[in-house]
């Protein structure tokens, strides 16, 4: 693993209260009414270049995963049939997954302690309407996706380790990483028998197969269950989710605007949030390079991308995947910070004491 590789690693901790309560989480598991690889994980699916993925348009949005240097699109598309992608990306083994009930994609470590690949499937269970996950080489152990801890009786709290993910938009992926390679949908299926490769043909990819789901607040399929229903926003309103130190924050993308540099804190974590709504896109950075906790604000900048940046120490600019372009800081990086977005009824299940972003911390742009 690169040295890259190590530094962008974050573990997000886990909420004291879920955590501690790890005991009781079995009892809320409920079935979403298919068995046990009933929805069939992917694992190392083709890559593939850009132009072969004609299932996608630009508005459909994707996973995206840098790992050493190489960069793959894993779009939602896929985890509406699949929920999991097992892969191997840069030299090292991954795990996407994504939740159509939450729309939570979350990107973990897929490297076991032997160095083997973890192979995770879809349970057919769920928590808090949340997919739980099951490992392959350890049938026993159930990963709530969200706290991504086990809760199965064997080696119950062992986690896996987060690692960040950028979800936006096919188009604009393209634009952060033309080199990108893209999952094949379709593919990676020759755990299942021929059978259950037939039920997915590639033209199947372009369609949501939720109906009205993202968009109805209404239509909550299994209600959460370890916390009471928290009514500040919306139910289907989508936040980028963040917790460091036991503190909780939601940034809810309906009202942040347009596009935003979101100088923030959470816990002990002196962090950034750019946003784009356009494209969906919300990426977390830590602000220190060094031992300098920078302050930045968002800019136009003439390079196809929505925004750039200017910390107002150097006046250095960086750009939104986090490196410096010009000026004293010119070809440093910002560490992008392990998170995820999620419904909002998902995430305020999880993390109750959640705070919500309030409008504090955009400076005004140039």
């Amino acid at each position: 693993m690169s040295i890259l590789l190590a530094l962008v690693f974050f573990a997000v901790p886990l909420d004291a209260d879920i955590y501690d309560r790890l005991n009781e989480l079995p009892r809320h598991l409920r079935s979403g009414g298919i068995p046990r690889d009933g929805i069939p994980a992917m694992s190392n699916p083709i890559p593939v270049t850009p132009a072969n993925a004609h299932y996608l348009t630009d508005a459909d949005l994707v996973l995206g995963v840098v790992v050493n240097g190489a960069a793959r699109a894993y779009p939602h598309n896929l985890g509406w049939k699949h929920e999991i992608i097992n892969d191997r990306l840069g030299g090292h083994y991954i795990c996407v997954t994504f939740c159509p009930l939450t729309s939570t994609g979350l990107v973990f470590d897929g490297t076991a302690p032997d160095s083997s690949q973890i192979e995770l499937g879809v349970s057919g269970l769920l928590l808090n309407s949340n997919l739980v996950m099951y490992d392959r080489n350890d049938e026993e152990a159930l990963y709530p996706q969200m706290i991504y801890a086990n809760i199965g009786e064997d080696q119950r709290g062992q986690s896996l380790t987060l690692m960040p993910v950028v979800e936006t938009t096919w188009g604009l992926w393209r634009k952060m990483h033309p080199e990108t390679t893209i999952a094949q949908a379709a593919t990676g299926l020759d755990h299942y028998p021929i059978y259950i490769r037939n039920l997915y043909p590639i033209e199947d990819y372009s369609r949501y197969p939720y109906g009205n789901y993202r968009n109805d607040h209404q239509m909550i399929i299994f209600d959460p269950t370890t916390s009471p229903v928290n009514e500040k926003l919306a139910a289907k309103e989508m936040v980028l989710g963040l917790r460091f130190a036991e503190e909780s924050k939601a940034y809810p993308f309906g009202k942040m605007p347009a596009t935003a540099a979101i100088n923030d804190r959470v816990g002990d974590r002196d962090l950034l949030v750019i946003f784009d709504r356009k494209s969906a896109t919300a990426i977390p950075y830590s602000r220190t390079v060094g031992d300098q906790v920078l302050t930045f604000l968002a800019h136009d900048r003439e390079d196809g991308l929505p925004l750039a940046l200017i910390d107002t120490e150097t006046g250095s600019e960086w750009n939104m995947l986090g490196q410096a372009i010009s000026g004293p800081f010119k070809g440093a990086r910002l560490t992008q910070l392990a998170a995820y977005n999620s419904m909002w009824f998902g995430w305020s299940a999880y993390w109750p004491e959640t705070k919500t972003w309030q409008g504090e911390g955009i400076l005004p742009s140039r």
